[in-house]
């Protein structure tokens, strides 16, 4: 279960207190947009991972309980 057994909010706050100019440049609809187009430019990066299902389906499973 790890890591997946709890929610938590992230901030970037720490980065800021060692590098307080530190801004993000990329929106978050921007970036999300980058992200698919790069999944779409290549289909072997879509591959499902049969394995990786199983264990989410697995923690899903347990969380369910």
């Amino acid at each position: 279960m790890g890591d997946k057994t709890w929610s938590a909010v992230f901030d970037n706050s720490k980065i800021k207190s060692f590098v307080p100019g530190f801004a993000a440049q990329i929106p978050l609809r921007y970036g999300v947009r980058r992200t698919l187009d790069w999944f779409n430019a290549d289909p072997s990066r879509k591959r499902v991972d049969l394995a990786m299902n199983e264990e989410m389906d697995c923690i899903l499973g347990v969380y369910q309980r």
